[in-house]
């Protein structure tokens, strides 16, 4: 029985070429670009899971309240986890991770070796082996990290550094100071890892590094994370009670008396605390999108099926007549479902196998191929091609099955067995899609475009930032003097915090509620301002020591006098100038409360222990050669600094890097959009040649009484620009509703033009009409003595 209906499915499939690959190419690509998206998906719901003990894992937070403001803290001190793995039963065993916040300079020992900044770098305890899988190639997982000065490799760092990973004993030179010995090579961390790393060193090395770090270790500075491994079937509210109820515990946190919850490991990457990859709100759409195709791509396949029901019709009355059964013929036609899958699935897979790595570096994803071949993503695939073939069967199946054979073998029909009705459902359905994503990837575009061309209230334009680190505190003065002697710079200013990456805060009361308020604090050299274009509110302040200057928003949020020059800001602190708001952060959520406090001595910053590094901007003049001046600066920061790779990036780029969500966002709507006008269109052409090929005597007869062939191409258009347009009533509200739901995440938002819903219509009647168009004007040239000939 399979045989047979196998071999009936085989010669269906070569029988009607053109509607067979018109399924096939549909399905095809509906099933390339879904699986694309739910890999993502599932990749994105997979982080972490692939350790042991994935469930019994969890971050120690702690919750601090401000006014009416909440924060988390995730660093503590080191004395911290060793605390909670004594005191707290529930705790099986800890880790403590100092993941490196900066790039840090790697080299082999050589004397003519460069160096190269590394940012993967962490500083673990030796549980973190035994608490994490992540399985050493070479080395003892006990002792790897037990003594300072040795670290642990990725199988990728060791071949970047020696060609080979057979290293265990070699060293590298950490800072350009540090002999770190190399005690296990570790595999390279999945892609669907939150701890990414090349170098794992030993938590004791980093009390050794420098005395600021030891000044950390022993006086209880917030450094580490900690990660607590539980014991098996143990509740987490039960651990963070214990934890909470450890007086001893000293964090050391400026009198800060945090609420210490847990946070598992499963939920870090998309619901964290802490979580900045910006895809939590996108796996929804994403995952809506890529059911919407692929549903569009089966709802293509069941339409052009039905619609050739009459041509089947007396093959199904012959087998009724001769025995066959309504389970039978449904098997059959199940047969041909899951055939025609089977071979879109293959081919859809052919084209994710060569798509997956352009589509996803156009989204700025990565995926490994560990994870695409692993037996849970395997799984998946099987279940969505055996989904896929059920729900694409369905539907012919129960239409063509259940024909009355005497009356189909008579030749006696209604409009109703072809599926005239859910038909037009269908194409109703493929266009709402296709305009809906239409109308999300120009909202999508328009916002991003709004956000890029907003005043930010500072020039960024060829400014470029150079880190400085300890290493330049000696010669610093000397270089930056250097800079601004050369021909096509502007002027250099330095600031602690780079703009667009974060900011430190302090708390100040409001002078009317009382209640905290968390401000932002740049600390900067005199000319920071004029580099950057930053405007004065109140008249220009000389070039001096000022602790306080604050900006407009600060005002408004700290409940300060409209001129605040000379009120008190905090106890002994007044403020003494008022600067225009400018952007220094993510812009989605407008300005906020900052203060500038200009440093007579930059040098400082950089040997002090809170901050050891800073950023110097440097403004290049318009019209000056920016790839030469670049080249003599790095020449003259490895005069001065000889310890630290020269490394730079313009401030727009990091400006543009805060859109990076909305980047992907617009880059996969408008691959969504192209994929499902694509997919509508293969369908479109199936159904129109269907119409004409039902229609062609019709059309004969209406050429013989007169009929013109523009008229003719207007009756067999005029059906599809009403689907179209009933689409867009159904399409555009509910596309808005989102989108607007999106836009208010954004402080700075367009309001939706008009111009894009009639822009969206229009577009999908051009594609319509050119597509229905092309096969339409092919059938009203036929010569009406061909069509009728057999009449």
């Amino acid at each position: 029985m399979f045989r047979n209906y196998l071999k009936i499915a085989v010669r269906s499939l070569f029988r009607h070429k053109t509607y067979s690959l018109i399924n096939i190419l549909g399905l095809a690509a509906g099933i390339c670009v879904s699986t694309l998206i739910l890999m993502f998906v599932v990749h994105e719901h997979s982080y972490d899971r692939f350790h042991d003990r994935h469930k019994d894992i969890y971050r120690v937070l702690g919750k601090v309240k401000m006014g009416d403001n909440e924060f988390n803290m995730n660093a503590f001190a080191a004395s911290f986890a060793p605390a909670l793995g004594e005191g707290v039963p529930q705790v099986a065993d800890y880790v403590r991770i100092l993941p490196s916040y900066r790039s840090a300079a790697m080299a082999k020992p050589a004397r003519d070796e460069e160096a190269i900044l590394e940012k993967n770098i962490l500083f673990a305890d030796p549980s973190f082996f035994s608490v994490f899988n992540f399985p050493l190639e070479k080395g003892n997982i006990a002792e790897a990290l037990r003594k300072p000065f040795t670290m642990v490799v990725s199988e990728r760092a060791a071949v970047k550094y020696f060609g080979h990973t057979d290293v265990l004993g070699k060293a590298l030179m950490y800072e350009g100071k540090h002999l770190v010995q190399i005690t296990g090579v570790a595999q390279d961390p999945p892609s669907n890892s939150s701890l990414d790393f090349d170098f794992v060193i030993s938590s004791q090395t980093y009390p050794k590094l420098s005395d600021a770090n030891r000044q950390n270790w022993d006086n209880g500075g917030g450094i580490f994370n900690v990660y607590l491994l539980l014991n098996a079937g143990e509740s987490k509210e039960l651990a963070a009670k214990g934890i909470n109820r450890l007086n001893a515990l000293k964090e050391g946190q400026v009198g800060l008396k945090p609420q210490y919850t847990l946070e598992g490991l499963d939920d870090m990457h998309l619901g964290g605390a802490f979580n900045d990859s910006g895809n939590s709100k996108l796996i929804p759409i994403f995952a809506m999108a890529a059911i919407a195709i692929l549903m569009l791509a089966l709802f293509n396949y069941m339409s052009l099926t039905t619609a050739r029901a009459t041509q089947r019709a007396r093959e199904v009355g012959v087998r009724k007549v001769v025995g066959a059964t309504r389970a039978g013929l449904g098997g059959q036609f199940y047969m041909e479902s899951a055939l025609v899958c089977a071979v879109a699935f293959a081919l859809g897979l052919l084209m994710v196998f060569y798509l997956s790595q352009p589509f996803y570096t156009l989204l700025g994803l990565r995926i490994d191929t560990s994870f695409v071949i692993s037996p849970f993503f395997l799984s998946f695939l099987a279940g969505l091609l055996a989904l896929t073939a059920l729900v694409a069967g369905s539907y012919p199946a129960f239409v063509l099955s259940g024909f009355a054979p005497l009356e189909v073998i008579k030749g006696r029909f209604t409009g109703s067995i072809g599926g005239v009705g859910v038909r037009r459902v269908f194409t109703v359905f493929q266009f709402a899609v296709s305009m809906a994503l239409i109308v999300g990837s120009l909202i999508v575009r328009e916002q991003l475009a709004f956000m890029q061309r907003k005043e930010l209230g500072l020039n960024k334009d060829q400014v470029l930032s150079v880190p400085i680190g300890p290493s330049m505190a000696a010669n610093y003065i000397p270089f930056r003097n250097a800079v601004r002697e050369q021909a096509g710079v502007a002027n250099a200013t330095f600031a602690n915090a780079g703009l667009f990456k974060g900011y430190n805060m302090f708390f100040a009361p409001n002078k009317n509620t009382k209640k905290d308020v968390g401000v932002a604090q740049l600390i900067v050299d005199d000319h920071f301002m004029k580099t950057l274009g930053i405007e004065w509110k109140t008249p220009e302040i000389g070039p001096r020591f000022h602790f306080a200057l604050v900006n407009e928003q600060a005002i408004v949020e700290l409940g300060l006098k409209e001129n605040p020059v000379g009120q008190q800001l905090l106890e002994g602190i007044n403020v003494e100038g008022v600067f225009k708001n400018f952007d220094f952060s993510d812009v989605r959520h407008g300005p906020k409360a900052m203060t500038l406090a200009v440093a007579g001595d930059t040098t400082n910053m950089l040997r002090s222990p809170g901050v050891s590094r800073g950023i110097l901007y440097i403004k290049i003049n318009k019209g000056a050669d920016v790839a030469a001046n670049v080249k003599a600066i790095g020449q003259l920061f490895k005069k001065y600094d000889v310890e630290t790779p020269f490394e730079y990036y313009f401030l727009d780029d990091a400006f543009n890097e805060t859109f990076k969500n909305e980047t992907r966002l617009s880059g996969m709507f408008s691959a969504f959009t192209v994929l499902a006008i694509f997919i509508a269109c293969m369908g479109l052409f199936g159904l129109i040649t269907f119409t004409t090929e039902t229609r062609t005597k019709e059309i004969g007869i209406r050429k013989v009484l007169g009929a013109s062939a523009t008229g003719i191409v207007g009756m067999l258009s005029r059906e599809f620009v009403i689907l179209v347009l009933v689409s867009g009533v159904i399409a555009i509200p509910v596309a808005w509703y989102f989108m607007a739901h999106w836009l208010e995440d954004f402080a700075y938002r367009i309001s939706v033009p008009l111009w894009v819903h009639f822009a969206t219509i229009g577009m999908m009647l051009f594609i319509t009409l050119l597509t229905v168009g092309f096969k339409a004007i092919h059938a009203a040239m036929v010569n009406p003595a061909a069509s009728l000939k057999n009449d």
